[in-house]
């Protein structure tokens, strides 16, 4: 289920609460969340930043999957180039 609260109005309202003096039941009533939901927040927040309000725990695996694609692309340009200069050599 969506939340219906954007990462940057979640990034806000942490904020707010650390930079304020208003009590986090008053910044939450303001808010119109619930004090768990916000101490959740607050708690990714802390744990990855801002990234971490909008990602589920799968952003990880992405990441790891493009760097792995990234790897195996430069490793055929590799391949690619020892065969051109293999051909280069026999032309010769």
């Amino acid at each position: 289920m969506p939340s219906k609260f954007p990462v940057e109005k979640k990034f806000e309202i942490v904020m707010e609460s650390l930079t304020s003096d208003m009590p986090i039941v008053q910044l939450c009533r303001k808010y119109g969340v619930s004090v768990a939901q916000f101490h959740r927040w607050k708690d990714k927040f802390i744990e990855s930043g801002k990234k971490g309000l909008g990602e589920s725990s799968g952003g990880n695996e992405y990441e790891l999957q493009i760097n792995e694609l990234k790897q195996l692309i430069g490793d055929q340009a590799l391949v690619i180039e020892t065969f051109k200069k293999t051909l280069q050599g026999r032309r010769r």
